[in-house]
């Protein structure tokens, strides 16, 4: 009884292992699928002087697309990357954003904002807000594009319609607690944004 009973639990913990040695697999085969399934919670987006209208908006200067680079997707971003250089191909992820995310200041957190120009707009870096922070000088960060054209800097910039560029900064941690709902945006313009545990 001994016996049949041992084989039973060695039959049980091979399954346990087997299914486990399967998921990890199938993971790592597909690292691109935790990109996808991070980067939705992760994002935010919002218009610059439009008016909304239904599930549209209207007349907007400018579209801001915020991305929250936590540690969950720094990771997933070098499993991506690792599985690319494995197999001789590149996504055009900068890796730069992998060593800032993994990098990161003490007691900060990394965004990274898309900035699309949908008329000519005066932008200025000190207008944008996540959780009631402007950045400053010393937390804007370079390296984020493959094309240094396409990156804005600290200032006031004159964006041409059509213009679609990025910035990226650092936010002290304080201003965005795991859990919280706050706000971000540019000037009065802002949206509520829940931020992922």
């Amino acid at each position: 009884m001994n016996v049949l009973l041992n084989r039973v639990r060695i039959a049980a913990i091979l399954a346990v292992a087997a299914t486990s040695l399967i998921w990890v697999c199938q993971a790592a085969a597909n690292p691109m699928k935790d990109i996808e399934n991070l980067t939705p919670p992760r994002t935010a987006v919002c218009f610059f002087e439009g008016e909304k209208f239904a599930d549209l908006v209207l007349n907007a200067r400018g579209k801001l697309t915020f991305l929250y680079v936590d540690r969950k997707f720094a990771n997933a971003l070098g499993r991506q990357r690792k599985a690319e250089y494995d197999r001789g191909t590149f996504s055009g992820i900068p890796s730069q954003i992998f060593a800032y995310a993994t990098k990161s200041k003490r007691r900060h957190v990394l965004f990274i904002t898309r900035v699309q120009a949908l008329r000519g707009w005066a932008f200025d870096t000190s207008m944008l807000s996540i959780g009631g922070y402007s950045p400053v000088k010393e937390n804007i960060i370079t390296g984020i594009s493959d094309n240094p054209y396409l990156e804005l800097k600290f200032g006031e910039h004159s964006l041409t319609q059509n213009y679609d560029g990025y910035i990226g900064f650092f936010v002290p941690a304080e201003n965005v607690k795991p859990g919280e709902t706050i706000n971000l945006g540019y000037a009065e313009d802002l949206v509520e944004w829940q931020v992922p545990n």
